[in-house]
């Protein structure tokens, strides 16, 4: 095989992980929103936000990539504050 097919392939297998951590990340914001209903807690609580993307992005072994992996967190972050308000509002 050439090595520009096995990398498409390890990126495949990347890929498929990250779809299950996602979907999983996702049914977890779910939760949190029913408890954040439950409990009349906003959704969205921009000191966390910043702890959670500091934290992630200070787990890169690469620091070259620091900037790329914020702007993916906050995006992240973004889209699972969405999942929760359409959680919410299907309460």
């Amino acid at each position: 095989m050439a090595k520009h097919e096995e990398l498409r392939t390890e990126i495949n297998k990347i890929d498929e992980s990250l779809v299950e951590l996602f979907e999983a990340r996702m049914n977890i914001c779910k939760e949190i929103a029913a408890y954040k209903s439950k409990k009349n807690i906003k959704i969205f609580d921009k000191q966390r936000e910043q702890e959670v993307v500091k934290n992630n992005v200070s787990r890169l072994t690469d620091h070259e990539f620091d900037i790329h992996a914020e702007r993916f967190f906050k995006e992240l972050m973004k889209i699972s504050r969405k999942i929760q308000k359409e959680h919410i509002q299907s309460l």
